[in-house]
């Protein structure tokens, strides 16, 4: 190879080597770009607020009488028999309520509740009795007064119900029922038996 030639590939040589960088120094460029990202993502200011936790809660319609049990339980009536006896219905929910009666489960074989009038008195304010003694109830008028078969054909649930009262807190109504077997009961009623309950029901307003 002549003295030119050899010249002209060691100047190439040389070229190609002045365009490369070493392995180390491209590695220490890459971490060095990666730290600025770093940095630069976790250079944030932050701020926050909160009101406290946040609750919620539901409130009551709690009704309940006493007696819990039947008021009338009665054998061997006769034409012209009457008899009373109370019961204290008591509202302790807090939700502000309309208080209903009506009839539940009424029966009868020979008409015999069409014979039976009933007389449904309520009291002027909260509990003065001991049910069912009605010594001390305070009368502020009739529910109802009519015949038995009336009440539980007419009443039958919340939505024609009677209207009692509206408690807005704790609070109770004591009520007197009088039946009466009419003196003109019958002879076809002999024999023969009624039934009903009496039913207080409280929905909140």
């Amino acid at each position: 190879m002549t003295e030119m030639m050899k010249s002209s590939v060691g100047a190439r040589r040389r070229r190609r080597g002045h365009g490369l960088l070493p392995a180390g120094l491209v590695a220490a460029g890459l971490l060095g770009s990666s730290l600025l990202m770093w940095q630069a993502s976790n250079a944030a200011f932050t701020a926050t607020t909160a009101n406290g936790a946040n609750s919620f809660s539901t409130g009551s319609v709690v009704i309940s009488s006493n007696p819990g049990s039947a008021l009338f339980n009665l054998t061997g009536l006769k034409p012209g028999d009457t008899g009373s006896a109370c019961i204290t219905v008591t509202y302790s929910g807090t939700l502000a309520s309309n208080v209903k009666l009506y009839a539940t489960s009424p029966s009868t074989t020979n008409a015999l509740s069409s014979y039976i009038t009933l007389q449904i008195e309520q009291s002027t304010g909260n509990s003065t009795i001991t049910a069912p003694s009605c010594t001390s109830f305070s009368s502020a008028g009739n529910l109802y007064n009519s015949t038995m078969n009336t009440f539980g054909s007419t009443y039958t649930n919340f939505s024609n119900g009677l209207t009692a009262w509206n408690p807005s807190g704790s609070s109770s109504r004591d009520y007197r029922i009088t039946y009466t077997l009419s003196g003109s009961a019958p002879n076809t009623t002999q024999s023969s038996n009624a039934a009903v309950t009496f039913t207080w029901e409280a929905q909140n307003t």
